[in-house]
């Protein structure tokens, strides 16, 4: 059987670790208790979290117990990393509906596991400044905060700035650290790399206060290929892991999306499949990569992992016949896929009776006349799958369900719907 230490190298998953070997933290027969802080300044999390959920899971099914943080105190002030202005601070109302929204989210990517879920809330309120100052406070210095990465760049950047509440975030989420392993027996905090400095604060103070040796764990931060970015983004925004912010739809499109350099990654971070099965893909990949069958393969596993068999498949199906487009698969769709492709894509109204040349611009797929017919003449536009030049008039018996696919180049489709 593959141990934890050797799952978290082939998946790509170990970033930075407190110890001198990872296998003292994760294969040693005495199991560990580990937390990991979530901020609930929103209703859901985002699919650049979605790699720190399975992270999550590796380590429960080998046997260690999970504490979530769902940082009711910290969250009313911030993390400062990652942001160049002061966050909205929350109220208790909202800060109550995200965690259980998230509460709900936690449970379906852990796949049931069990797991303890704590609100830091419970300590921080009653903390008395006085006693924080002295007893958490003095075991750090302004010195080591400001060289921190959470706080660096927004010292360095000149129209940014810290307050002292934000600088503060590290010094709470360290006594955070603190609490769990008075509690709970707390002896790993894990995290992704961002939050690397903020955790080793929480086991230094340990060490300081009680002498006890604690671990820190921390996974890389993904990184869009093509733009650099931290990943999770689209250009609609973040992509979210709730179905009524981001539709199942546009969730498997992002997953589809993905660029050949980052498919094999994605696959290893984002989904539970074996090894040797993602090794399959990537090798009908490289050999036939215009075919985008691994972008497929991924879109279907994370959407199912996200979102449920039964809804993974319906998108796929949906997703198939609007970049495939033949006659035949617009005919084998029920009335409520019909539905699902009118609500989901780019559509516009078309009657019978309208030229090629117009649709495309009513369809917003070209932006004039001339554009259009220098498509057509370059052989980049399909109706159903079948190309067709300028003289093309739309008819009645080119919509199936009422609809037809109007596409142009590989990715860019509207969905005509017979006025």
């Amino acid at each position: 059987m593959t141990s934890l230490s050797e799952t978290l190298r082939e998946r790509g998953y170990v970033y930075q670790h407190s110890s001198e070997k990872l296998e003292e933290i994760t294969d040693d027969d005495a199991k560990r208790t580990l937390y990991l802080g979530v901020d609930p300044t929103a209703d859901s999390m985002h699919v650049g979290q979605l790699q720190g959920m399975l992270v999550l899971r590796r380590f429960v099914e080998n046997g260690h117990k999970l504490i979530i943080i769902v940082g009711g105190g910290t969250g009313m002030i911030g993390d400062p990393g990652g942001r160049s202005a002061e966050r909205n601070l929350l109220d208790d109302a909202t800060i109550d509906k995200n965690t259980e929204a998230l509460r709900k989210q936690f449970k379906q990517l852990l796949g049931g596991v069990d797991f303890k879920m704590v609100n830091n809330a419970e300590w921080l309120r009653e903390l008395n400044l006085m006693e924080f100052l002295r007893d958490v406070g003095k075991h750090f210095t302004v010195n080591e905060m400001i060289k921190r990465d959470s706080v660096k760049p927004r010292l360095e950047t000149p129209d940014a700035s810290i307050s002292f509440t934000e600088f503060s975030y590290m010094l709470l989420q360290a006594y955070d650290y603190l609490q769990l392993h008075k509690k709970y027996n707390c002896d790993l905090q894990v995290g992704g790399s961002d939050q690397w400095g903020n955790i080793l604060s929480g086991v230094e103070l340990i060490r300081r206060t009680t002498g006890d040796t604690v671990y820190a764990f921390s996974w890389p931060l993904l990184v869009d290929k093509a733009t650099g970015k931290k990943f999770g983004k689209s250009e609609g925004g973040a992509v979210w892991l709730d179905a009524e912010k981001t539709s199942p739809f546009k969730f498997y499109q992002f997953w589809l999306n993905t660029s050949d350099e980052a498919v094999e990654e994605l696959f290893l971070k984002m989904t539970l499949l074996p090894k040797a099965e993602i090794n399959k893909w990537m090798k009908d990949h490289k050999t036939h990569p215009e075919q985008r069958n691994a972008q497929r393969a991924l879109a279907h596993h994370v959407t199912e992992l996200v979102h449920g068999l039964e809804t993974a498949v319906k998108v796929g199906k949906i997703s198939s016949v609007l970049f495939v487009g033949t006659d035949n698969a617009l005919k084998e769709l029920s009335e409520a896929d019909t539905t699902l492709l009118k609500q989901e894509a780019p559509s516009c109204s078309v009657s019978s009776g309208t030229a090629i040349v117009d649709a495309l611009v009513g369809s917003g797929l070209a932006s004039s006349k001339r554009e259009a017919k220098q498509f057509l003449a370059d052989g980049a536009v399909q109706l159903n799958g079948q190309s067709v030049d300028e003289n093309k008039v739309v008819e009645n018996t080119d919509f199936s369900n009422g609809i037809a696919l109007l596409k142009r180049g590989k990715r860019n489709v509207s969905v005509m719907i017979l006025s």
